[in-house]
């Protein structure tokens, strides 16, 4: 005989339905309308966030609660049935812990009672490259990157550019040619492979009005993010993200001090109207000035880096970091515009982390700042990658 757990209390049921706005809490579905003929059908459910029963096998059910707690709205939320069968999966249960159900509740009832709780503000489209890096094949799964957006608590992570979940959205992997020495015309094809499915699937994403904000992940050799970046619109609203090596994570930190960065000028010139100028970034590493080609080395170079710490790969862990570069560099490429004019080529030699990488590449990419001439680092020291100009 079927057992019938105890409904929680009318009034409580009402204001979990009232602070919610009648939209769900995970992905803001209104559970009010029918989405097949608009009729009114009450389509929402009561989630627990702490399970009502104390059973182990019950999600969060082990959670300190009494269980009168339990049944209060303070532990319900508002869900559809999609979102509901998502977060009580067993295989779900510690990924999606109380705590963070908690405060997505939380996040999700303020901005409904300040009336900005609109879906399509809040959704993110993520946008994936993935490639070799020596060889090495490189993977950003869509969990992963789902992962990583979930733990800002502000954006809904949807797939639109991948509808079939097939994978990244720009998968360079299988092009041959990217061990060194590189073949001559990897970076071409690979080039031409990033035009293709951003023309194909992010342009008319965007003219439909699906995309009002970006995710942007990638893993792949220096030139082709500096690439990538320079060809993401700027006029949409994006996040980038780094992967982090100290944590295998994408997830930005809280526990780690912020990581300030400045330019300095490092080499004048006796040129009155220099054309040329260079731009070492030390971040992730130090670039060896030695091996940067000598004829280079009568052009007025600038140096981009920590301001009080050593370069080193996890030197990008907090978005205050990451934007902390980002006005680096928009605060040079203003000073070179302001007194160097005549400079229209800048050459780069960057070590980098990913991110950092995207960024270089939107900060120059679109007209206003020099031409970008990015040099990859090789066995005998750099060679010129790629030449990388506004779209």
């Amino acid at each position: 005989m079927a057992t019938h757990r105890k409904q929680p209390k009318e009034r409580e049921r009402l204001k979990v339905w009232v602070h919610a706005g009648g939209h769900c809490t995970i992905c803001h579905r209104y559970l009010l309308e029918s989405g097949i003929n608009f009729e009114y059908v009450r389509l929402g459910e009561l989630a627990h966030i702490v399970a009502q029963s104390d059973s182990e096998r019950a999600p969060r059910g082990s959670v300190g609660l009494s269980k009168e707690e339990r049944d209060l709205a303070e532990n319900l939320m508002l869900v559809c049935a999609h979102c509901h069968n998502d977060i009580d999966k067993e295989s779900q249960a510690q990924r999606l812990d109380a705590g963070w159900l908690r405060e997505l509740k939380k996040r999700h009832e303020t901005r409904i009672r300040a009336a900005t709780g609109l879906a399509e503000r809040e959704m993110t489209v993520v946008l994936r490259l993935v490639g070799r890096i020596r060889g090495a094949p490189t993977e950003v799964s869509a969990l992963e990157a789902a992962d990583a957006v979930n733990s800002l608590l502000d954006r809904n992570p949807v797939l639109t550019l991948d509808p079939n979940r097939r994978g990244p959205e720009i998968d360079l992997r299988s092009f041959p040619g990217e061990e060194d020495p590189i073949d001559s015309g990897y970076y071409e094809t690979a080039c031409a492979r990033i035009d293709q499915i951003l023309v194909e699937r992010l342009t008319p994403a965007v003219e439909r009005g699906e995309v009002p904000h970006l995710s942007v992940f990638g893993l792949a050799r220096l030139p082709l993010l500096v690439y990538f970046g320079s060809r993401v619109d700027d006029a949409i609203s994006t996040e980038i993200f780094q992967r982090h090596r100290s944590t295998e994570s994408w997830r930005w930190a809280e526990d780690v001090a912020d990581v300030q960065f400045n330019y300095r000028l490092q080499e004048a010139t006796n040129a009155d109207r220099p054309t040329e100028a260079v731009l070492i970034v030390n971040a992730s590493g130090t670039i060896d000035s030695r091996q940067i080609p000598i004829r280079l080395a009568c052009l007025p170079s600038f140096v981009i880096e920590p301001e009080h710490s050593e370069p080193n790969r996890d030197v990008i862990r907090t978005q205050r970091s990451r934007d902390s570069f980002h006005d680096t560099v928009s605060r040079l490429l203003g000073h070179i515009e302001a007194n160097y004019k005549s400079v229209a080529k800048l050459h780069l030699f960057a070590a980098v982390p990913v991110s950092a990488a995207v960024i270089l590449g939107r900060s120059v990419g679109w007209g206003f700042h020099p031409e970008l001439l990015v040099y990859d680092a090789v066995p005998d020291g750099y060679s010129l990658a790629l030449e990388v100009q506004a779209p």
